[in-house]
């Protein structure tokens, strides 16, 4: 049946059944928010089509009307609508977290079709072609495509596979940048370390293992290595998780059950003076049997390996600079920080939000959550959304509210943490989730950085080196000098005066009434002052009249 025709044929019958019975008291669009909601409507006969929506968006209003008319015109009892919210049915949680409108088209239980956007004319056509092969399927002239409403059609399993390999390339390149940035982090403290420490190795004995402290000297000796320090220490949770790091022996359960709860050894290897080699390699070579082939008998005789008790690592000695220098940050802290700074926290791999700046209260109030407070790094307004050149208004909100004027066209710029700097040396419950916090994606941001590489050099321009910085506040000059100058002044004035009267007292002149004819003058400009300050009211009126741009939504652009 065409649609002209249908469209013909619905008039004449609604004509015939009088004004009184109108489509309109039918329910026309069915509300599915739950499981069981979802379960009945696929039970209905005929075909079913679904307005899939997610929370944060809503479904398509836009459609409604023209499905209504469809529904009363075409398709009329063989033809069923609904909006499904994806965010509390298990069956349509592939389409969570989506802006674009889709519509699944449904026949005795199975998915037969899925159409995204709000092509108006196309899903007209669409449901108009699906209606004529129900029918078809009906008197057993057609077979429908057996497919769960949870399974993926054709167009939308490549879709999905595409994504999937740009998904994988993301992680890939992310993952390949925190590698990046953690061995720059570490070849620099590495160097740092050896301008005064690149004669010393440092190393770790296990609490079973420190009775038999006398066989690792004895070991080194040869080797034109001596033992500089010992001191007892118990390395704790956190010291744990950086020894596991370094050593994945570490991350045994009794091993690190024995790190944080019994005092271990620290100690401290220097290189003889007329010893030459590197003080790593000769530890290394002495005390581990780094050189030995692996069935040498002379293995069995390393403190390495007759230190070892159940299992359990006994003797550890870092294996190259990077470990060396992360083990005397750990084991000799003291030491370290008589000569060297403390190493720069690791910056956590991050993305920047871009929202309206009208939007500031609520895009604070969600990132003052406990969950999403450690995840905002820094925030602030800017003069627009620009990517290239931003132009930096204020760096926090306070000062943002203390603007006289404010524009529609303002942004506030947040910096956020999508992943942890150092994952393995964080606690379970400190882990989110990848990507950015789905909370502050439901208030439609203006932009959202593609990963967290392209978000790197995004919040590099909003945000440069010294941002964070407490601004210096000027004090203001002393006056103390000003002060005596002005003093000096009034009594050499004083002084004049003085003798002027003195003067004016020996000629007899009258000049003591123009002198109170002058103060009346003076007088009266003071009032003069008293007028115009009364006439400031009015534009302070103004001001208070004035609106603040950026405490609503821009007005909509006329169409």
């Amino acid at each position: 049946m065409a649609l002209t025709s249908a469209v013909a044929n619905a008039a004449a019958a609604a004509a015939a059944a009088g004004a009184g019975k109108k489509a309109a008291q039918v329910q026309l669009q069915a509300e599915l928010n739950t499981d069981d909601d979802w379960n009945k409507f696929l039970t209905r006969d005929g075909l079913l089509v679904v307005d899939v929506y997610s929370e944060w968006c809503g479904p398509c209003i836009g459609m409604v009307g023209n499905l209504k008319k469809i529904k009363v015109e075409l398709g009329g009892d063989n033809l069923h609508l609904a909006v499904a919210k994806s965010d509390t049915i298990e069956c349509l949680k592939r389409f969570r977290k989506r802006s674009e409108p889709t519509w699944m088209f449904i026949a005795s239980g199975q998915l037969i079709n899925v159409v995204f956007g709000a092509d108006a004319p196309r899903i007209a056509k669409t449901i108009e072609q699906e209606l004529i092969n129900e029918e078809l399927a009906k008197k057993g002239e057609l077979q429908r495509v057996k497919r769960a409403p949870h399974e993926l059609t054709t167009p939308e399993q490549e879709v999905a596979t595409i994504q999937e390999k740009l998904q994988e390339e993301r992680k890939a390149k992310e993952q390949a940048a925190v590698e990046e940035a953690r061995f720059d982090r570490r070849e620099t403290r590495a160097k740092r370390l050896e301008t005064h420490f690149n004669d010393i190795c440092p190393g770790l004995v296990m609490p079973h293992a420190q009775k038999n402290l006398r066989k690792i000297t004895d070991s080194i000796e040869p080797f034109g290595v001596i033992l500089a320090d010992k001191c007892p220490i118990v390395v704790g949770k956190e010291g744990a998780r950086i020894l596991a790091v370094e050593e994945p022996e570490f991350a045994d359960p009794a091993a690190a059950a024995a790190l944080i709860e019994r005092p271990s050894l620290a100690l401290l290897f220097k290189k003889a003076p007329d010893k030459e080699g590197d003080i790593i390699e000769l530890c290394r070579k002495a005390l581990c049997g780094d050189g030995l082939a692996e069935d040498d008998d002379a293995r069995k005789k390393l403190p390495t390996t007759e230190l070892r008790a159940d299992n359990i690592i006994g003797l550890y000695i870092p294996a190259d600079r990077h470990q060396r220098a992360a083990t005397l940050d750990l084991l000799f802290p003291k030491m370290v920080a008589s000569v060297i700074e403390p190493p720069v926290p690791a910056e956590p791999p991050h993305i920047a939000l871009i929202f309206g700046a009208w939007q500031r209260r609520a895009v604070l109030g969600i990132t003052s959550q406990p969950k999403l407070a450690t995840r905002l790094l820094r925030y602030g307004f800017f003069a627009d959304a620009s990517l290239e050149e931003p132009k930096l208004l204020c760096k926090n909100v306070d000062q943002y509210e203390q603007r006289p004027e404010k524009d529609y066209c303002e942004t506030i710029v947040l910096m956020i943490a999508v992943g942890l700097a150092e994952p393995l040396l964080a606690d379970p419950e400190d882990l989110f989730p990848d990507g950015a916090p789905a909370e502050l994606l439901a208030l439609g941001p203006l932009h959202v950085s593609e990963d967290a590489v392209k978000g790197s050099e995004e919040c590099a321009k909003f945000f440069p080196p010294g941002y964070s910085e407490p601004e210096r506040k000027h004090k203001p000059k002393s006056k103390k000098k000003k002060k005596r100058r002005h003093e000096n002044k009034e009594e050499n004035a004083e002084s004049a005066e003085r003798t002027q009267s003195q003067e004016n007292a020996e000629e007899g002149n009258g000049d003591e009434n123009g002198g109170e004819g002058e103060e009346n003058g003076e007088g009266e400009e003071n009032g003069d002052g008293d007028d115009e300050e009364n006439g400031n009211g009015d534009d302070e009126s103004d001001e208070q009249q004035a609106v603040d741009k950026a405490t609503s939504p821009p007005p909509p652009t006329p169409h």
